[in-house]
């Protein structure tokens, strides 16, 4: 049997890239992740994580409380590229 393998931060990316398309396929015209402009492509991040808030609130979690949490885990997702 094949070990499991912890995922890296690039299969994170992965991830994050797929549920952009999703959203931004009903949001930002059907533009894909990959063919937009920088600045359309930095909105569309921030976009879906507003939105994403709006539904953590909607189920009566903390927003705050998410975010930071997210943001611990990215740091330490960081140190294991290092």
């Amino acid at each position: 049997m094949k070990p499991i393998s912890e995922p890296t931060n690039k299969d994170r990316a992965g991830w994050a890239s797929n549920a952009l398309a999703i959203f931004t396929a009903e949001t930002f015209s059907g533009d894909h992740p990959d063919s937009m402009h920088r600045d359309d492509l930095e909105c569309a991040i921030g976009d879906l994580i507003s939105d994403l808030l709006h539904l953590a609130q909607q189920k009566n979690f903390d927003p705050q409380t998410i975010l930071e949490q997210a943001n611990a885990h990215f740091n330490f997702e960081l140190l294991l590229d290092e």
